[in-house]
């Protein structure tokens, strides 16, 4: 009984306290010296992030598992974005994915 109390009033209040911080977590500086990867980027949530953050200034390395969302996402943002096939649960596809973002980032950067 407490469990489930505990459970419906406490578990929604600590996700509320975390989104809380997050939203009001101060702005990042510099998007145009990002670099991020973003997995998903076919649809939905992995889609719309890559699209705002590279309107944001920020060079965007896609994953994409279809070639039709490959496509859809060059033509939907600016040459900052970089989209390539990636199928994240295939280990060699993972590694190749790998070896096409280091070598396209900058001198420096990454690992």
């Amino acid at each position: 009984m407490i469990y489930s109390l505990i459970s419906y009033v406490g578990l929604p209040l600590i996700i509320y306290k975390i989104l809380d911080r997050l939203v009001r977590f101060p702005q990042i500086g510099n998007y145009s010296d990002r670099y991020i990867l973003i997995t998903g980027c076919d649809s939905g949530f992995g889609n719309l992030i890559a699209k705002r953050l590279d309107r944001l200034g920020c060079h965007v390395f896609a994953g994409c598992l279809t070639e039709k969302g490959k496509e859809a996402l060059e033509m939907a943002c600016s040459e900052r974005l970089q989209a390539f096939s990636v199928d994240v649960s295939n280990r060699e596809s993972v590694r190749d994915a790998l070896k096409y973002v280091m070598t396209k980032l900058p001198e420096g950067r990454g690992w």
